[in-house]
């Protein structure tokens, strides 16, 4: 064998097994339970995922191809767009809230918003911070504001999406969607309080019962005016105060 092919063979033999080494003590000592604190100025990423001292996530900061489509039962959802943002995961893994925000502009629409939600154990979400835009030319629609909502007692999302999934297979299509408008009349979530600005540029506070239908509303309409308006159980208006 020639002198120097047999020298650089050497060489590169001794050099794999030194770089092994090398990688294995980097390997083993990542698991040795120290905690270790490194500080940096700056970090660009694409995904972060923040785990827990059982390797369970408990939140993940995305770009919007790269979200978490949610977890529940230890099951992920199937892909689905969602925006960047963060998602949040409670100590059993599953999905329990997020912040997440976009923005697109097709057709001279712009869209825009921000939400931050907070779901029920189990279920979605029940309480939103809410800031929804959209712009056309001069012309907007707004909506801004809290929202508190709920689920029946008992409900799961897992049940929930399962039980729409055999609905959508009616071939009926008036059959299909009469079933599917009860069924969130019934199990869907209902909204029992909003308060701030509407789509329709009121604002105040509106107030509904279980059924999700108004009972009381207190607010300023696109007038100015200052209204105070309650609702019986069909939704007939009981009384309608305006200030004098």
């Amino acid at each position: 064998m020639d002198t120097k092919l047999k020298s650089r063979i050497n060489f590169l033999t001794w050099y794999a097994i030194v770089s092994s080494l090398v990688f294995a003590l980097i390997l083993f000592s990542s698991f040795d339970g120290k905690v270790r604190n490194v500080n940096y100025d700056e970090i660009t990423t694409k995904r972060i995922n923040v785990v827990g001292e059982d390797g369970g996530l408990r939140m993940v900061i995305s770009n919007e191809t790269r979200q978490h489509s949610g977890r529940m039962n230890g099951k992920d959802n199937e892909k689905r767009e969602r925006p960047a943002g963060l998602i949040f995961f409670n100590n059993e893994g599953d999905e329990c809230g997020g912040l997440v925000y976009k923005s697109k502009t097709e057709n001279g629409i712009t869209k825009s918003g921000m939400s931050f939600t907070m779901d029920q154990y189990k279920e979605d979400q029940v309480i939103q911070l809410l800031n929804d835009e959209s712009f056309k030319g001069d012309k907007s629609n707004l909506q801004r504001g809290l929202s508190i909502n709920e689920f029946p007692s008992g409900s799961t999302m897992e049940a929930r999406t399962s039980k729409l999934k055999e609905l959508e297979k009616i071939e009926n299509e008036a059959e299909r969607k009469k079933k599917i408008r009860e069924f969130y009349n019934n199990e869907g979530a209902k909204q029992r309080l909003f308060v701030g600005r509407t789509s329709g540029n009121s604002s105040g506070l509106f107030l509904a019962g279980t059924d999700g239908k108004l009972k009381m509303m207190i607010y300023v309409d696109d007038k100015g005016n200052p209204k105070i308006e309650t609702f019986d159980s069909t939704g007939k208006p009981k009384n309608h105060l305006l200030e004098k």
